[in-house]
């Protein structure tokens, strides 16, 4: 074979081989196939523009005195960006929703007092609760529990510190659809990987965050049972994960549980609520913000007033 039959046929396989990568390109491109998708776990910039109201202490509710009205039931509410109810409209996050439903549901006048701020952990509800929650008197307590809950403020900086190295790209390659195509899918399932072994590890016996928010769920207990208040854990599941038997945290819902009732709580797993149903619909927007949707405060609440049924008998 002559040297330009070698050539002519070097050349024609890439210029073959550019033609294959450039439909690939144009294929993605119509499809939209490089869009990002669900990693577990978003560590997202949240949509505050839906954070009002804003009472006098800094929280996203109405005005509350501390003293409680003659008649007036009230349910204490403790959280983070779960029940503030990030990127939803007040009226749509599960604390307001419960509000309205013990009143109608009971046919007597409730107020939820919401104390939930975005980043608090357990640590911080229980001294929420001894240095202002039980100021309101409050006729029952409900914590709304997300998995993050049990890590320490020094474990959550260095999360995140991670997440915004771990996702540092090249501008120019980027500019390819089939690159973001290709390059995200394996992005995003090394980041669900490190997720699920991140939160998973939360709940070692050895990890000295589980201990602490042992600790504080035991501070919880004490506290109420001190003031005769029955509590709530409204254990959130993390959207973005299967809801389905591939779910990779059943083994942290089981220590929370049985963490919280030895401690004297009634624990409402939200996971059966939700199985089954497709993750990316109860999120607010997939990948850039896996706080739940107002269809997945609608569901919690609508649990958490059965579970509240059983916790607290209606008074009449």
């Amino acid at each position: 074979m002559s040297r330009g039959s070698s050539w002519a046929r070097a050349a024609l396989v890439a210029a073959s081989s550019i033609l294959g990568v450039l439909l690939l390109e144009g294929i993605v491109r119509l499809s939209r196939a490089g869009e990002p998708r669900p990693t577990g776990y978003a560590p997202v910039a949240t949509d505050f523009r839906a954070g009002r109201p804003r009472n006098a202490r800094g929280y996203r509710d109405n005005e509350r005195a501390l003293s409680k009205a003659s008649g007036v039931r009230r349910l204490l509410v403790l959280g983070d960006s779960f029940s503030w109810g990030a990127s939803v409209e007040f009226e749509d996050a599960w604390p307001q929703r419960l509000e309205r439903g013990l009143a109608r549901r009971r046919g007597e006048p409730w107020e939820v007092v919401t104390l939930a701020l975005p980043g608090l952990a357990l640590n911080d509800y229980a001294a929420q609760l001894a240095a202002e929650g039980m100021e309101y008197a409050p006729d029952a307590i409900a914590i709304g529990y997300c998995l993050n809950d049990a890590e320490s403020k020094r474990a959550m900086k260095a999360r995140e510190a991670g997440y915004v190295e771990s996702d540092r790209r090249d501008p120019f390659l980027e500019r390819s659809a089939l690159y973001r195509f290709v390059a995200g899918r394996l992005r995003a399932t090394a980041i669900a990987r490190e997720r699920v072994r991140y939160h998973r590890q939360l709940y070692d016996d050895k990890n000295p965050d589980w201990g602490e928010a042992k600790a504080a769920l035991q501070s919880i207990g004490r506290l109420s049972r001190e003031r005769g208040v029955p509590w709530l854990v409204v254990l959130f599941p993390l959207f973005g994960n299967p809801l389905d038997d591939s779910y990779p945290f059943f083994e942290a819902h089981r220590k929370v549980t049985l963490e919280a009732e030895k401690d004297g709580a009634k624990v409402l797993d939200l996971f059966p609520a939700y199985r089954g149903l497709r993750a990316d619909l109860l999120v607010v927007d997939g990948v850039r913000d896996e706080h739940p949707n107002e269809i997945a405060h609608r569901i919690a609440a609508g649990a958490a007033l059965r579970a509240l049924d059983e916790l607290l008998p209606p008074s009449r």
